[in-house]
């Protein structure tokens, strides 16, 4: 109990900027065979927020998200991460709530990596 609720705080801290807290009963069982399956998880409504995108998630949901996880071998295999089922209904902010110089600083970071490319 004590190594899934470790790994659960691991997964809240890297995961946290997009899903809802983790609950260790969301951890599969099998994770010490180097898996981890996690159900039916909620988006954040912030998850756009820190973003110079003028969009707002009403209700998000993932699936489930799979983890392959070689513990025994991390050097020589891959750790694998696939993702099912994403749902989200997005709408646009209210003009209101656009943040102007956040959207222009934007713009012009893409458009001067572009022109160093």
């Amino acid at each position: 109990k004590m190594f899934e609720k470790f790994i659960s705080d691991i997964l809240n801290d890297v995961l946290g900027k997009f899903i809802e807290d983790i609950d260790k009963d969301q951890l599969g069982a099998s994770i010490f065979k180097g898996s981890l399956l996690l159900k039916d998880m909620k988006l954040k409504s912030s998850i756009f927020d820190d973003t110079s995108l003028p969009f707002a998630l009403k209700y998000g949901q993932v699936g489930k998200i799979y983890l392959k996880i070689p513990f025994w071998d991390m050097f020589m295999s891959p750790l694998v991460i696939e993702v099912e089922d994403v749902f989200g209904l997005v709408t646009i902010k209210p003009m209101s709530e656009w943040d102007e110089k956040q959207i222009r600083e934007s713009y012009q970071e893409a458009a001067q990596t572009l022109l160093e490319q």
